[in-house]
């Protein structure tokens, strides 16, 4: 493996036992995030199907965060490490601190999108 990488994990509430419940990508293949109101944002990620279209994460995060969510998310994906980030993981209860100290805390939910 040429250079390092990191990985970032999100997970539904969902048990993480079936495709689209939980997902790892590597930060290289992440898009974009666009803001879909005060509370909502999407993460876009190359898909996981090897096609030209974008998976998605969309979060449900605090009033007005989109600014830190960015922030926090660049932050993640240019860590130096060879290292897997988790980012949310409402199965476990688990906001990256880093998000969590910009008061981006995912109000209530994460929905992954599988582009299948």
């Amino acid at each position: 493996m040429e250079g390092k990488e990191t990985y970032l994990y999100f997970a539904e509430n969902e048990a993480a036992n079936a495709a689209g419940d939980a997902v790892v990508y590597p930060a290289s293949k992440f898009r974009g995030i666009d803001p879909i109101d005060a509370t909502h944002s999407t993460l876009s990620f190359e898909s996981t199907s090897g096609d030209n279209k974008d998976d998605l994460v969309n979060v449900v995060h605090a009033s007005g965060k989109y600014k830190e969510l960015c922030q926090a998310m660049a932050t993640l994906m240019n860590s130096d490490k060879n290292d897997l980030v988790v980012v949310f993981d409402e199965d476990n209860l688990i906001t990256h601190p880093l998000l969590s100290s910009l008061g981006v805390n995912p109000a209530s939910g994460l929905n992954i999108t599988l582009d299948t």
